[in-house]
């Protein structure tokens, strides 16, 4: 089955680079910042709290946190709004996925399943 062989196949390149480290909410969280920084497009903490999976504020302020200390996100002051913090992914971030979807772009034994 290809759903199998492509779960399997994430799984064990987020082993390979780390991400198999942090919880589901922080891939997910990193996700969400990845992709906005990918589109060229702001993201703040206040979109993330727009999406109720991603939890309270105190929850997703804690693993923000640990994203910026694990270094797979940066926060940086917003020039249109000096309120607001800005949150990039970081080159080691960027490397990963881009490494993650090069493994899954190579073909398999398995790709006729």
């Amino acid at each position: 089955m290809k759903y199998t062989t492509l779960r399997q196949a994430i799984v064990e390149a987020e082993k390979q680079h780390g991400l198999h480290e942090l919880d589901f909410m922080m891939r997910e969280l990193l996700h969400a910042i990845t992709q906005a920084h990918v589109n060229n497009e702001p993201m703040r903490v206040s979109h993330l709290m727009k999406n109720p999976a991603h939890g309270t504020f105190p929850t997703i302020s804690a693993k923000l946190k640990k994203l910026v200390d694990g270094g797979w996100i940066e926060r940086r002051g917003d020039d249109q709004d000096r309120r607001s913090v800005l949150l990039e992914a970081t080159p080691k971030t960027l490397a990963t996925f881009s490494m993650i979807s090069d493994l899954l772009d190579s073909p398999s034994d398995n790709s006729s399943s």
